[in-house]
């Protein structure tokens, strides 16, 4: 059974690295911004999409990054979260 809250990425040497929220973690976010000011700060870092939102990690700025998001999110919402790593999988572009 996987996660209702999920962010998938695609680490790829040499290009920042890029994730897509669902929608279901999205909303979780924005509901945790009263009472966290790095959700509230992660809210403002991705674009948002009636599907989820989007996170690139800037290149020249080494703030946050998509494992630095990964931590956070698990330590929110522990089991109801999970990160879908597709780097090994083949592109369906």
């Amino acid at each position: 059974m996987s996660a209702k809250l999920q962010m998938v990425t695609r680490t790829v040497f040499g290009f920042s690295n890029k994730a897509q929220l669902n929608r279901a973690l999205v909303d979780a976010i924005e509901g945790s911004m009263g009472g966290c000011e790095d959700c509230g700060q992660i809210h403002q870092e991705i674009q948002t999409r009636p599907e989820g939102g989007d996170f690139v990690e800037a290149a020249s700025f080494p703030g946050r990054t998509v494992q630095r998001l990964d931590a956070h999110f698990k330590y929110h919402w522990k089991d109801e979260y999970e990160l879908v790593d597709l780097a090994h999988r083949k592109a369906l572009n």
